[in-house]
């Protein structure tokens, strides 16, 4: 295996990088680097002129897997895509790309909390270097608060229970295992189905994920030439809603004529293959939106 398929198996990767490069020669945004997969299969579509600028914010993320004249690394968020192209003069882009799913490394390294299968003390954080540790953000919040948390984020049933139920566990050392006992007090035998959506909530609010993708996407909206593709992978319904959003809300609406104005057309949208999510059973939420600016 490669480093990036050791670091992270990426998701409907042909599909993706068909989908992204419009133009050889142009110039293009890897928003989510992981292992680089994705930014390794961009590359072998340009042409020598082609060039390519990747984003992660996850300080373990191998930045020096790419060795390419045509490749530069930006260590940040993506929802300051704006401030780290500035950085390097560039105004507008011919297509960017965006997986938001939690890479494999992420899940499979113990002390990084993602796995309720493995026991670690509970941190989510796609950047262990900022922001809180989810067993730290879990102890400053409400009852009410964090029952919406996971109403919303995770559509839990149960919430309010569910919460209180992790209010009154959590402690300094508060581990993974310990909040999926949280979760198997409130629904006894189905709390294995409901684990995957109780941590997603979680890391969600901990990493204030929507919020950022909120911002990315109105970013790459003024970033993206004319014809542009925007392609996101989404795995949970909070990211379909900002997606579709885009593309179903007119940017503007005559109030004489009624008619709408558009900034976003919806190009395609497609799931993996059976072939795919029998490899790699992480994809098996996955979706690929193609966005066209115009």
């Amino acid at each position: 295996m490669t480093v990036a398929q050791v670091y992270h198996i990426p998701v409907l990767l042909r599909e993706s990088v068909e989908a992204l490069v419009t133009d050889p020669s142009g110039i293009y945004v890897d928003a989510t680097f992981g292992g680089g997969g994705h930014s390794r299969a961009i590359l072998a579509s340009l042409t020598a002129s082609g060039r390519l600028l990747a984003i992660d914010q996850d300080p373990e993320v191998p930045a020096q897997a790419i060795q390419d004249s045509r490749f530069t690394f930006l260590r940040g968020n993506f929802r300051d895509l704006p401030y780290l192209l500035r950085q390097y003069g560039i105004e507008k882009l011919t297509g960017i790309l965006a997986d938001l799913g939690v890479s494999s490394h992420q899940i499979d390294t113990p002390e990084r909390g993602f796995s309720f299968k493995r026991e670690a003390l509970l941190d989510l954080r796609m950047n262990p270097q900022e922001g809180l540790p989810a067993r730290v953000w879990i102890a400053q919040q409400e009852e009410e608060t964090l029952a919406d948390i996971l109403r919303m984020y995770g559509d839990l049933p149960k919430s309010r229970r569910l919460a209180r139920a992790i209010l009154q566990a959590t402690h300094p050392a508060f581990t993974t295992t310990e909040l999926a006992d949280c979760a198997r007090r409130v629904y006894g035998r189905e709390a294995d189905k409901y684990l995957p959506q109780l941590f997603q909530a979680i890391r969600i609010a901990v990493n204030e994920e929507l919020s950022a993708l909120e911002s990315f996407l109105t970013a790459a909206e003024s970033l993206l030439m004319p014809k542009g593709h925007l392609v996101v992978l989404t795995y949970h319904s909070g990211e379909v809603r900002q997606v579709k959003k885009r593309y179903q809300h007119p940017a503007h609406q005559d109030p004489i004529t009624g008619q709408k104005t558009y900034n976003w057309r919806l190009v395609r949208r497609c799931l993996p293959a059976p072939v795919e999510v029998q490899q790699n059973p992480r994809s098996r939420s996955a979706q690929l939106w193609v966005l066209e600016k115009l």
